[in-house]
C-alpha cells in the first residue's frame, strides 16, 4: 500500500502540534485528517475508516484513554491500529489497548518510523 493510499487521523487538542503532525504526514505523501478532541476523533474514525490513528491521550470531551477503549470495541473499527503520541512518558503502554506509543516531544522522524512499523505489522 503506498503511503499516498494510506489515510491517518491525528486526534489531538494542542492546534500546533496537530498541524505539525499533518503537515509533515501530508509532505511524506499520507491522507490526514484531523480531530481537536476525543469525541471529535470518535465521530471521524467512524465515518472516516481511517489506515491508522495517532491518538494524544490528554483530550478535551472524551479522553485519548477512553476513545481507545471504545475504538477497541468497536466492531467497525477494532482493527484499526491506535499509535498513542502523549507527553506524560512515565504511562506504560502496556496499560492500554494500542498498537503504538510515542512519547512528546518525538522527533518526526521517529513518528514516521513508528507508524511505518505499525502499519507493516497490520499488512
Amino acid at each position: 500500500m503506498g503511503t499516498e493510499q494510506i489515510h491517518i487521523l491525528i486526534v489531538e487538542d494542542s492546534k500546533d502540534e496537530r498541524d505539525m503532525f499533518a503537515h509533515y504526514l501530508s509532505m511524506r505523501g499520507y491522507r490526514v485528517t484531523q480531530a481537536g478532541d476525543g469525541k471529535e476523533g470518535l465521530e471521524k474514525a467512524l465515518d472516516l475508516h481511517p489506515h491508522l490513528i495517532l491518538m494524544d491521550l490528554w483530550l478535551p470531551t472524551i479522553g485519548g484513554w477512553e476513545a481507545t477503549r471504545r475504538l477497541k470495541a468497536d466492531e467497525r473499527t477494532k482493527d484499526c491500529p491506535v499509535v498513542v503520541i502523549t507527553g506524560h512518558a512515565l504511562i506504560q503502554p502496556d496499560t492500554l489497548e494500542c498498537d503504538g506509543w510515542l512519547t512528546k516531544p518525538c522527533p518526526l522522524d521517529q513518528l514516521d518510523a513508528e507508524i511505518t512499523r505499525v502499519l507493516e505489522a497490520q499488512a
